[in-house]
C-alpha cells in the first residue's frame, strides 16, 4: 500500500470516528433532554435515514447503463470531441445534431466513447458519419437508448 492510500484511509477513519462520536453524543443528549420520548424520536430519525437511503439507491439505479453496441438517439444537440486517429493530432470538437444516432463504444470514468452512425447535416462544425467521438455523461440529458444485444 502506498503512502497516498494510507493517508486517505487514515482521514476516512478519522471522519468515521468523528461521526460515531457525534451520534453517541446526540443519543446521550436526547436521553437527558427528552427522557420519556427519546426512543420514539430515535425510531423516527432512523426511519427517515432509511427512507433517504432507499431514495438515493433508487435514484442511482435509475441511471441508464451503457453497453458496447447500444444505439443512442439524441433528443438535443450535443458538442462532442472527435477522437483523432493520430495521437499527435490536435483534438477538435463537433456537433451531433438532434435525432442523430450514436453507437456506444465504451464508457470510462464519466466519458462516453461513441461512433456517429447518422448525421443529416454537413459542414465543418458537424460530426461526420463514422467518426469516433467522446461525450461527457453529464452533458447527456435527453436521449433514447436502445439495447442491441
Amino acid at each position: 500500500m502506498n503512502l497516498r492510500a494510507g493517508l486517505i484511509f487514515l482521514v476516512l477513519g478519522f471522519i468515521g470516528l468523528l461521526m460515531v462520536m457525534g451520534a453517541v453524543s446526540f443519543v446521550r443528549w436526547l436521553k437527558l433532554s427528552y427522557p420519556r420520548s427519546f426512543r420514539s424520536i430515535l425510531v423516527v430519525l432512523c426511519l427517515l435515514l432509511v427512507g433517504a437511503g432507499v431514495w438515493v439507491y433508487m435514484e442511482v439505479k435509475e441511471r441508464p447503463v451503457f453497453h458496447a453496441g447500444d444505439l443512442m438517439t439524441l433528443e438535443e444537440p450535443v458538442v462532442a470531441r472527435v477522437i483523432p486517429a493520430d495521437r499527435h493530432a490536435p483534438a477538435t470538437s463537433c456537433i451531433v445534431e438532434i435525432y442523430e444516432h450514436l453507437s456506444v463504444v465504451e464508457v470510462h470514468s464519466g466519458t462516453l466513447k461513441a461512433r456517429v452512425e447518422s448525421n443529416n447535416r454537413s459542414g465543418p462544425s458537424f460530426c461526420p458519419v463514422g467518426a469516433d467521438v467522446q461525450i461527457e455523461l453529464a452533458w447527456l440529458n435527453h436521449f433514447t437508448l436502445t439495447y442491441r444485444h
